[in-house]
């Protein structure tokens, strides 16, 4: 099966998003390959939309899967790497394709660490609060 144009420079956005998911330039590349993964799978040929969904779930996996590595093994993330890795966890989320099953997870964890960041100086009472939010947000209880 011959791409499509679009379908071949999702490809390679996305490849360059997983090659740079640390940095703004990955972000916008991600951003940047899954509206492209979005438009073949709203008006691309059934094939076509199959393959662009498959595509955007295997770079979700790896990406998904390199970042709970570095919240498991480096309890001490900044809040800026944190909030970063929570956008490009979010960036998924706007096209309708499989997300690995430890999404939910992640995305908990990520938030939960940006709320100890954030309620860092606070009393504990508003920083307990928050977690709480959380947990009812997320089915939690």
């Amino acid at each position: 099966m011959l791409e499509s144009r679009e379908l071949l420079n999702a490809r390679q956005c996305l490849a360059g998003a997983e090659a740079e998911y640390r940095s703004a330039v990955g972000l916008t590349r991600l951003a940047e390959g899954l509206a492209l993964v979005d438009d073949v799978i709203a008006a691309g040929s059934p094939q076509h939309a199959k393959t662009a969904q498959t595509l955007a779930s295997t770079y979700a996996a790896r990406i998904y899967g390199r970042i709970n590595k570095l919240i498991e093994s480096d309890p001490g993330l900044p809040e800026p790497e944190l909030e970063h890795f929570f956008k490009l966890v979010l960036a998924f989320d706007q096209v309708g394709v499989e997300l690995p099953p430890s999404a939910k997870t992640l995305k908990i964890e990520v938030v939960r660490r940006l709320i100890d960041r954030y309620y860092e100086g606070h009393p504990a009472e508003r920083k307990q609060q928050a977690l709480r939010e959380l947990q009812q947000l997320s089915g939690r209880d």
